[in-house]
């Protein structure tokens, strides 16, 4: 019976404690956990210590990256320093193979101006899409099949421009000068280049190098006019707009420029010639009545 007692009441006690943990259950599962002071303290204390780990690994990210610049550009300027070696390189090799062509059959001469050319059109196309590094590389390609592709020289300069390359721009068109001392888009853009630069005696050159290979365009005159007529360089000029004026006697704006010329230069007699002419096919001209006044007043 003593023995009995003891395991009656360890058995009266679990059951106690098992009745009141069915009662109190359904109140544990309803115990929102999250909801406790000391839970939601340090959740709160997490989100910082994170948002903080956060903040200074981005600090630290940012602050490796602005050391890392000055090596990124470094490493960029470098790599473009090589390509512009490469090319000159390339270009030069390739203006030597134009001065000393080796003999070839007249079929291998034709398949390579062949290929040559439509390099050059696929070139071209690149350039339309700006894509000048393709571009480059092809109008190389296109050189080393016939090294006396003004197209593709041409091509290599309006790389190099667009690219802001001018000198290497410069170099090119000059030699495409020596294959060609009269073709006329080349000394046009070598008078532009020129004329950029702020060289206008040498602008002048090139545009009359122009209109010796095409005497037939007014406007090549008239830039010619502008240049001098900027320099005061007034009797030049007047000889200039003359020419156009050949090419387009009845244009009003040649004509302005003509009398302008010819009055400040004191010739009276250029002066009336052009304003009879202007009176005539443009009486409802404003200057009329001041170039009136200005002729008259020439002794």
């Amino acid at each position: 019976m003593t023995v009995i007692l003891p395991f009656i009441l360890i058995v009266l006690s679990l059951t106690v404690i098992i009745i009141v943990i069915v009662r109190k259950y359904p109140q544990l599962l309803l115990l929102d956990i999250d909801s406790l002071p000391e839970v939601q303290e340090a959740k709160k204390k997490n989100t910082i210590i994170k948002k903080r780990a956060e903040k200074e690994s981005s600090a630290i990210y940012k602050n490796f990256l602005e050391k890392l610049k000055p090596i990124i550009q470094w490493g960029k300027n470098l790599q473009l320093s090589f390509r512009k070696l490469v090319g000159r390189v390339e270009r030069k090799a390739s203006m030597e193979e134009a001065k000393n062509i080796k003999p070839e059959s007249r079929e291998e001469r034709r398949l390579k101006k062949e290929e040559s050319k439509q390099l050059v059109v696929d070139a071209t196309t690149d350039i339309g899409q700006n894509d000048f590094v393709t571009a480059e590389k092809k109008y190389l390609a296109a050189l080393k099949q016939d090294p006396k592709n003004k197209e593709a020289y041409k091509g290599l300069a309006r790389v190099y421009y667009a690219q802001g390359q001018k000198d290497e721009a410069k170099e090119t068109y000059k030699f495409i000068l020596q294959l060609d001392s009269n073709d006329e888009d080349t000394n046009v853009q070598l008078g532009q280049i020129a004329e950029e630069e702020g060289n206008t005696e040498d602008a002048v050159e090139y545009y009359q190098q122009a209109v010796i290979s095409n005497p037939h365009n007014p406007q090549r005159f008239v830039k010619i006019f502008d240049l001098l007529f900027g320099i005061a360089q007034y009797e030049t000029a007047l000889e200039a707009i003359e020419q156009a004026l050949e090419l387009e006697p009845q244009n009003p704006k040649y004509l302005d420029n003509f009398i302008e010329t010819s009055i400040l230069i004191g010739r009276k007699d250029l002066a009336e010639d052009g304003y009879a002419q202007l009176r005539m096919i443009n009486p409802e001209n404003q200057k009329l009545v001041s170039f009136r006044q200005r002729i008259d007043e020439i002794k």
